[in-house]
């Protein structure tokens, strides 16, 4: 009996040591344990229509092409001008002094000084110009009208950047509210446990597991709420606000599960709403205007040109010899010129004007194929992404009722935690699948009625 009792001392001994060690190592973990996570969501009241609108009211993009038009304008105005007469007014004063030797007298030097004032006003009129002045004018205008589409383009472009990056930013919130609801489900699983474990019904390793569970959400949150800000930066400079960072108030709205889901349009339909509507193929249309025009421009110098001019001219001599003298005149007339000869110049330039409508002409043929492509494959992916949100819709509320089964079935102690961590992890996938389907469902709506040229519509 002796020899056993000295034959478990050292045992006992060994024993505690490995306990005081393990327990000096777990201290410092139980003393770094973070603390619980704040996990607000910052839902804010910004709607996609009202930052598409104010990115394009604010967007130096925009004011840019603003500015071009008015540009354009300027120029058309120029050559309105044309049309009128041109009257122009000048005066002079001439102050003189000369020495003359006349031959029939050359011994004979005089010395005079004189006083010369001009003054008069002419008018030039252009009658004829073989429509070339005309067709200027067309040019012009037509490139108002290409730069207004410009703008129109560089507005669909901004609003499709817009709602891209507005729906990231809801995708981001949508994963920090799953984060949110799993880590408060973990917790009271957790706070449950704790109970459980200390009246020793439970091991603990049962209730560290939902410590470890809440933790990991916690961490998807913190993820979740970088992604946010770091879309909400990109969001300010889209709507270019002055600094980096978004208002509190100027985060996107909750997203809000879609009640009906809308039949998809035709794709005939919105072919012909792009090809009557789509900027960037008006604008195509309207520089093919302007560089036909620019051709009857140049067509127009191989006729005469027909200017009518009028002037009236008054000088005054004082000291001119011996006399002073007052003198005035007027004339009306017509003056006809005409280049017969540039040296092959104009046939060269008509060339060019040409060369660069068939350009015009198969950019528009290459557009019209893309956009037809980009509403085909938009379509596609919108009524895809339309099963698939319907579907993962159903899935959830089929997940969510297996998770409660679960949960009353372990709260009860008739099924395992392993079980229960399985339903939850379906549960908080599914969710995420839902937002992601919805997310992705809106977005490709919108590619579509970027494609289309409808996103103009509201905005």
């Amino acid at each position: 009996m002796k020899s056993v009792k000295h034959n478990i001392m050292p045992i006992l001994a060994v024993c505690i040591v490995l306990f005081q060690v393990i327990t000096l190592k777990a201290a410092p973990a139980a003393a770094n344990k973070p603390e619980v996570l704040s996990m607000d969501i910052p839902y804010g009241q910004l709607t996609l229509i009202h930052a598409q609108q104010i990115a394009l009211e604010a967007s130096p993009v925009v004011e840019e092409m603003l500015a071009r038009i008015e540009e354009a304008q300027a120029i058309a105005r120029q050559k309105q001008a044309d049309w009128w007469p041109t009257m122009s007014v000048h005066a002079g004063q001439d102050w003189q002094n000369w020495s003359t030797r006349p031959d029939w007298k050359p011994e004979k030097r005089m010395d005079e000084s004189s006083n010369h004032f001009n003054a008069g006003i002419q008018v030039n009129w252009l009658l004829f110009d073989g429509f070339s002045r005309r067709a200027s004018i067309l040019a012009a205008k037509a490139r108002v009208l290409s730069a207004q589409e410009l703008s129109n383009e560089a507005r669909r472009l901004l609003a499709e950047s817009v709602a891209g990056t507005y729906y990231q930013a809801q995708l981001a919130a949508e994963a920090m509210q799953i984060a949110r609801q799993n880590a408060l489900f973990n917790r009271n699983l957790e706070h449950d446990a704790e109970k459980r474990f200390l009246a020793g019904d439970i091991p603990e390793a049962e209730y560290l597991n939902f410590s470890v569970k809440s933790l990991q959400a916690e961490n998807h949150f913190l993820k979740a709420r970088q992604e946010l800000s770091a879309v909400c930066i990109m969001l300010a400079k889209l709507l270019a606000l002055p600094g980096s960072e978004l208002p509190k108030d100027m985060y996107p709205e909750v997203g809000k599960p879609i009640q009906t889901l809308a039949q998809l349009p035709e794709l005939a339909d919105e072919l012909n709403y792009a090809l009557q509507h789509r900027p960037d193929l008006q604008a195509l249309a309207a520089q093919s205007e302007a560089l036909t025009q620019d051709k009857h421009n140049i067509r127009g110098s191989y006729y005469p040109k027909i200017t009518a001019h009028s002037s009236y001219d008054y000088d005054k001599y004082n000291n001119y010899g011996s006399i002073d003298q007052d003198e005035h005149g007027s004339t009306v007339g017509l003056r006809l010129s005409w280049d017969i000869f540039s040296g092959g110049k104009r046939s060269a330039r008509i060339q060019a004007a040409d060369a660069g409508l068939l350009q015009l002409q198969k950019q528009k043929q290459q557009k019209i194929l893309e956009i037809k492509a980009a509403l085909q494959e938009a379509l596609v992916k919108a009524e895809s992404s339309r099963a698939v949100y319907q579907r993962e819709c159903y899935t959830l509320m089929l997940v969510q009722k297996i998770r409660d089964h679960v949960e009353r079935s372990y709260r009860a102690g008739a099924t395992t935690l392993t079980r229960l961590n399985e339903a939850q992890s379906d549960l908080v996938s599914v969710s995420a699948a839902v937002a992601i389907s919805r997310i992705n469902y809106l977005q490709q709506l919108e590619s579509l009625r970027a494609a289309s040229g409808r996103i103009l519509e509201e905005v």
